[in-house]
């Protein structure tokens, strides 16, 4: 089944697909954030093209359970699932930019262009996370 990954931020969107075989992770472009509800509109337009099966979003989880953050992330999901036909998970998406950044520079991605390309690779390192998690669990 494809699958779609979101690490939603305050100002971009990091996003990423694997393929049907659930083992190729690969970000795309990233989108910007406007509000909730046009971020899902568009999100269902891509899934649609797509042809995803599951979302997956990347959840900030605070103790509080009450940051700026995991409020917008709450909204977009719901909004995703008044608009989309299709599952749509949350997951801790705590430390995936580091992880990215690590991943970026590793590769020898320059400074200046990090910016513009960690929100889809932390996206990414979303949904390897949950696609390893999902193999484990059969």
């Amino acid at each position: 089944m494809r699958w779609l990954a979101l690490d939603v931020g305050t100002r971009r969107v990091g996003v990423a697909v694997c393929d049907a075989g659930e083992t190729v992770t690969t970000p795309l472009a990233a989108l910007t954030f406007g509000s909730a509800e046009q971020l899902a509109v568009r999100v269902a337009a891509l899934a649609g093209e797509r042809e995803i099966g599951g979302i997956v979003v990347g959840l900030p989880v605070t103790l509080a359970a009450a940051s700026r953050g995991e409020q917008r992330v709450r909204a977009v999901v719901a909004a995703l699932v008044r608009l989309v036909a299709v599952p749509v998970v949350t997951v801790d998406e705590r430390g995936t930019t580091a992880v990215a950044e690590e991943r970026l520079r590793e590769a020898g991605v320059p400074a200046r262009r990090l910016r513009s390309v960690v929100d889809s690779v932390a996206a990414q390192v979303i949904l390897d996370d949950f696609l390893a998690r999902r193999k484990r669990s059969g």
